[in-house]
């Protein structure tokens, strides 16, 4: 069985399924050609890991759980979800009868993640599109699935991430390894919907005189600065890949506080690109049509 096969079996990534195996929970031969070749036991393995992702366990405790088939830990767990009722009781259910009869099929087909993050976690791990995720949007994660268009949306996402290789620029790269890595949003998902929706007018005053000097910056000669290049470079290729048709619009779909979030800095936005006469061309160049603004 093939990676792409594999992967569509156990309901998995194959961005997971490759982490997995690095992290030695699977020990897969190669054939002749080279090509990975998981057995009927990977699969079964790969269905036991998705149900402890889906619980929460870490990647330590489950190395454990496939070596010995320990049932303390998942006794453990049991009462642990028990206590912080995280757990609905048919998902309770469904972890008791997986402790009992072992059936990963049945387990997975009950249990499903907590929260979007933990989604993410388990099906896009990594450096890439796992931390891209947390680092720019985990304010809005942190929500349950509920409707099946959530679901679907989550799917259309994780199918997208899967596809598509996410290149950051080396001087981005390399601004962030600097930095000590991307500073991770510290406000609540409310906090960051309040700042737009309900910006008052000398809040919008400040915020736009602080664009239009970014933007005087960006147009003049720091246009060719390394960094501006980059950043053009990266949003390009966004677009090129899909971005804002696929990942954006299902995001909006998957959180509803960032289809909030969203709509209200749009708005914002988009009064204050008609006041300042400012757009970005095919190439994502920022264009100013107002220059006699200049202060």
């Amino acid at each position: 069985m093939l990676l792409n096969e594999i992967a569509m079996e156990v309901g998995m990534t194959k961005r997971a399924v490759k982490y997995y195996e690095e992290k030695g929970l699977l020990s897969v031969k190669k054939d002749s050609n080279g090509y990975r070749n998981y057995s009927v036991q990977d699969v079964e393995t790969l269905k036991k890991i998705s149900v402890y992702r889906k619980l929460g366990i870490g990647i330590k405790d489950i190395q454990s759980l496939l070596e010995s088939d320990d049932k303390g830990i998942l006794l453990r767990i049991y009462q642990e979800k028990m206590q912080e009722k995280v757990l609905q009781e048919s998902e309770l259910e469904a972890l008791k009868q997986f402790i009992e009869n072992g059936n990963a099929d049945q387990a997975n087909e009950r249990l499903d993640y907590q929260t979007v993050e933990n989604a993410i976690e388990s099906l896009l791990p990594g450096k890439e599109w796992g931390y891209y995720l947390k680092s720019h949007f985990k304010p809005f994660l942190n929500v349950r699935l509920r409707t099946p268009e959530q679901k679907q949306a989550l799917r259309n996402i994780l199918e997208y991430c899967d596809e598509t290789t996410l290149k950051v620029p080396f001087i981005m790269r390399l601004g962030v390894k600097i930095a000590g890595g991307i500073m991770r949003e510290k406000r609540t998902a409310d906090e960051m919907i309040a700042r737009y929706r309900d910006m008052s007018e000398s809040e919008y005053e400040k915020l736009k005189e602080a664009i239009w000097k970014g933007a005087k910056m960006k147009t003049g000669i720091m246009k060719y600065h390394p960094a501006f290049i980059a950043q053009r470079k990266m949003q390009k290729e966004f677009r090129d890949k899909g971005y804002n048709d696929i990942f954006l619009p299902n995001l909006t779909v998957l959180s509803p506080k960032y289809a909030e979030y969203k709509k209200s800095l749009d708005e914002v936005n988009d009064r204050m690109c008609r006041e300042l006469g400012m757009y970005y061309d095919s190439s994502f160049n920022l264009v100013i049509k107002k220059r006699e603004r200049d202060k």
